[in-house]
């Protein structure tokens, strides 16, 4: 019992130490005609890592279409850094080179990834992250459906990494 409580305390420890930004796509509608762009106003200032991503995409929802053709962009304003995935980099009316490409089929369906790629670029991410979520071709219509996360990671920053420390130190510490 005593284990299972301190190992719930070092990953809420942990979980406050990383600082890590979790964007969800729920239900995202996939359009070339009208991309979808939102953006997250990040407070802590640690360093970028890299990102993980656990993505479903459907392809193809009541219109004809390839998922071969998303994309998703991050950018940092601040900074001007900017960071893509995409299906496959089908070349249609292709966005430009891609950090993250999942090699997606030419075809409607299911499909899904995740996955995690180190990035640097960015030695502060506080502030405003805008992310669009478009199709690269229009299919004249909705070309399919976005869900699941991508998530920013970041190099805690030195504070953290202590109380990090602290923490194993105080699991590790046994009574007699």
């Amino acid at each position: 019992m005593k284990t299972a409580i301190t190992v719930a305390a070092l990953g809420a420890i942990a979980g406050l130490a990383s600082g890590q930004t979790v964007i969800n796509f729920n239900n995202v509608a996939v359009e070339a005609s009208a991309p979808f762009t939102f953006t997250i106003d990040q407070s802590t200032s640690d360093a970028l890592s890299g990102f993980s991503w656990d993505l479903e995409y459907q392809a193809g929802v009541g219109n004809a279409s390839w998922a071969s053709e998303l994309n998703i962009v991050l950018t940092h304003v601040a900074s001007g850094f900017t960071f893509s995935f995409d299906g496959s980099d089908a070349n249609f009316a292709d966005l430009g080179p891609d950090d993250v490409t999942f090699g997606w089929g030419d075809s409607g369906g299911f499909f899904l990834s995740a996955g995690t790629i180190a990035a640097s670029g960015v030695a502060d991410t506080s502030g405003i992250w805008t992310i669009t979520v478009s199709d690269e071709f229009d299919d004249f219509g909705q070309d399919g459906i976005l869900n699941g996360t991508i998530t920013i990671n970041k190099v805690p920053a030195p504070s953290a990494l202590a109380l990090l420390g602290m923490g194993g130190l105080l699991a590790g510490r046994r009574r007699r």
